[in-house]
């Protein structure tokens, strides 16, 4: 039997040193931003703000899910935060 050399397998490891939902001003930002407009105003704010913030991610090296991922736990936080304002 062949034993494996498992000092030659090194894992996939990604990490992320700023995740997109522990931004906290720049959630507080948007989320102030986003409570001023209406309609397609807001729309396209948060439009350009996902383009953006998808570009840098992408440019890093970072592989569609990650981004994905990343940005739907923005918009979670996000919205966290709208709701907070609300009451």
């Amino acid at each position: 039997m062949k034993q494996l050399d498992l000092l030659d397998w090194n894992p996939p490891c990604m990490l992320i040193a700023f995740p997109m939902a522990k931004r906290i001003g720049k959630i507080r930002r948007v989320a102030e931003v986003l409570s001023a407009r209406r309609g397609a105003a807001a729309t396209n704010y948060w439009k350009q703000m996902v383009a953006t913030m998808g570009g840098q991610m992408q440019r890093a090296g970072f592989d569609r899910d990650t981004i994905n991922r990343e940005l739907r736990e923005f918009h979670d936080a996000v919205q966290r935060e709208l709701w907070l304002r609300s009451g």
